[in-house]
């Protein structure tokens, strides 16, 4: 705060953003300089573009008339002066009227090679750029495929001290199993859930391939629901997160992120949820999972249709054929377990609650149900995925 006037050393916070105003001299000049600055510097590029100069300083190859022209060799040509030599600087017409000898009025066509020297660098430069621009174009809607899963780790408090899961190793020994399904599979992008902060630790320390969102950031809610994704397929360009209610209707804040290939420049959007299940602990949360199912569906399709780009959801829903029904009603997210929802909803068959979905412009095989021992009371599913030719 500003100093008061009996305390002329004590010292002064200046906001930054806040600055003096400017002495006269320095103001804003009048409205005419800046153009008259722009076309001086327009006419100096031309200029030099172009090679417009006269006498020995100016430039080789300029445009002139008679004795400045050049013939591109560097060695000046002079006109021919024997008629000034000879002292035969007149001639008579017809009429007897005196006339002088006058240059001609249209540039020499000496000059022209440096025209169309510059005309033709102009030209290449044209194509090149031309040629990079369709190289971006055609590397950013060609198809691009990788492997997604979903995975729900089994929170450390369940095997820990007190925990419900007493027959399952501790978290330490379970992650290393889990990490070892991710690589087994070849996993490049992975929605978690009951991801604790003990987990999140491991699996950053020991999975360093893969960069997460939205880490521990968010505080120890959030953290259940991290996106990972393979450092070296991908960089992250965008993240949000999106209010889902849990049991008994608490908000927690759960992941939406946009990825980047770094081989195509194909984006692509991730989000990554858990609604909450029916237990004696929690009780029945049927109301909160539709509302949460609402939220996340509506959220994710306008997403798909206001930016054009593929969504993907993963996450434990703890329903089959309700959210299979609910997801693919619209018609624009497919599961990558199969089914379909044309005419009726046909849910596939050997339904998890854990589910991967896609917009239109997806393609999923190779869809697969991966048992993981005792890393957790969940199985992992992940699929193959290609981003389909944009256009």
């Amino acid at each position: 705060m500003p100093a008061s006037a009996g305390s002329r050393d004590q010292k002064v916070t200046v906001n930054p953003r806040k600055f003096p105003a400017l002495p006269s001299a320095v103001r804003t000049p009048p409205v005419w300089v800046v153009p008259a600055v722009v076309v001086a510097i327009v006419a100096g590029l031309l200029w030099f573009s172009f090679g417009v100069g006269s006498g020995p300083g100016g430039p080789q190859g300029s445009i002139g008339l008679g004795s400045q022209s050049t013939d591109g060799s560097g060695q000046r040509d002079h006109a021919d002066t024997s008629d000034l030599e000879s002292g035969d600087d007149e001639t008579e017409e017809g009429d007897g009227a005196k006339k002088t000898d006058e240059p001609s009025a249209e540039p020499s066509s000496e000059t022209s090679p440096a025209l169309e020297r510059s005309v033709r660098r102009f030209e290449a430069a044209q194509r090149r750029l031309a040629e990079r621009v369709n190289k971006q174009l055609a590397r950013r809607t060609q198809p691009f495929s990788f492997r997604v899963a979903s995975f729900n780790l089994l929170g450390d408090s369940h095997t820990g001290p007190g925990g419900n899961k007493p027959g399952f190793p501790d978290g330490s020994p379970r992650m290393d199993m889990a990490i070892s399904a991710l690589r087994n599979n070849g996993v490049d992008v992975v929605g978690f859930q009951e991801m604790e902060a003990s987990q999140y630790n491991m699996f950053n320390a020991r999975a360093g391939e893969y960069s997460l969102y939205p880490g521990l950031a968010m505080g120890d809610k959030s953290v259940r629901f991290n996106i990972a994704w393979r450092s070296s397929m991908f960089q992250l360009v965008d993240a949000h997160t999106l209010s889902i209610p849990y049991a008994g209707g608490s908000r927690i804040e759960m992941p939406v992120v946009l990825l980047e290939s770094i081989s195509t420049g194909r984006r692509a959007w991730f989000a990554n949820f858990h609604n909450p299940a029916d237990t004696p602990n929690l009780g029945n949360n049927g109301r909160w999972r539709s509302e949460a199912a609402g939220i996340e569906i509506s959220h994710l399709t306008a997403l798909h249709q206001e930016q054009g780009l593929p969504v993907f959801a993963t996450g434990d829903y703890n329903e089959r054929e309700e959210i299979f029904c609910r997801f693919t009603a619209g018609g624009v997210f497919s599961a990558a377990a199969g089914g379909s929802n044309s005419g009726g909803c046909l849910p596939p068959s050997g339904m998890q609650v854990d589910w991967i979905f896609g917009s239109a412009g997806i393609s999923f095989d190779s869809y697969a149900v991966t048992g993981v021992g005792k890393a957790s009371d969940h199985n992992m599913v992940s699929s193959g995925a290609t981003l389909l030719p944009a256009g």
